[in-house]
């Protein structure tokens, strides 16, 4: 019979610094959806393939940016008041038996996150199992305009629970990435752990963003993606 141990053992890790555009069976998006609050207009697109960039500075290869393309153009009666979501999933099949599970990532928030500006937000991001349960539902803000455009985040908030944290609130770095544009750029560095049971693990990390401004105005990726069970000791990395 082979050993076990109750010790979380890594079943799949990324830091996604190869080739730039590189792409990953294991990463995908969905649909990107959008909803017009002056027409009342609501649509989707295709998301097109999950790829690796680099950061402005060349300092980190990651995963993103995801967030959406512009939604209309400057002059629209909607220009700027356009709730975006898109959705990136990991599937991960094939994994031995388990009870736990670990995750762990960088979450690179870049640009103009508005967090809970009455104006410019909220802007959003969680992430899911596939059952539905949140291990993360909560705003992040790099825009330091508070007293003008009520922009705190939520986070570190427990999810669900509305806060007037400073923008940035606990971030691993500020403006360590190169972003120039808007408010630069700020990382996260973030963990959760839950109980899991299936062959398959399916992770979801979706934002909400709203202006409908495109990348180019508000953007996000991942890194340095860990993901671990209470597996066999020796048993094999997931595929």
């Amino acid at each position: 019979m082979r050993p076990t141990t109750s010790a979380l053992v890594v079943v799949y890790r990324n830091d996604f610094n190869g080739p730039v555009g590189s792409t990953f069976p294991e990463w995908s998006s969905s649909p990107i959806t959008f909803a017009k609050t002056v027409t009342g207009e609501k649509g989707s697109l295709p998301a097109g393939a999950v790829v690796t960039v680099e950061s402005p500075n060349r300092r980190e290869r990651f995963l993103g940016e995801f967030g959406g393309p512009p939604i209309g153009k400057p002059g629209d009666p909607d220009w700027n008041r356009t709730r975006v979501d898109q959705t990136i999933v990991l599937t991960l099949k094939n994994l031995e038996p388990h009870n736990r599970v670990a995750v762990s990532f960088k979450l690179y928030v870049l640009k103009s996150w508005d967090g809970n500006s009455p104006t410019y937000g909220p802007d959003r991001f969680t992430v899911r199992v596939a059952s539905g349960t949140a291990l993360l539902d909560t705003t992040f803000s790099n825009n330091p305009k508070v007293k003008d455009e009520g922009s705190y985040q939520n986070y570190p908030a427990a999810n669900g629970e509305v806060a007037s944290n400073a923008p940035q609130t606990r971030a691993a770095s500020i403006g360590s990435l190169g972003y120039s544009n808007f408010f630069k750029d700020s990382v996260y560095r973030l963990s959760f752990e839950f109980p899991h049971h299936e062959s398959t693990l399916v992770l979801k990390f979706g934002s909400s963003l709203f202006e409908g401004k495109g990348t180019a105005d508000e953007s996000w990726g991942l890194d340095d993606v860990i993901v671990s069970a209470d597996v066999a000791a020796d048993a094999n990395p997931a595929r």
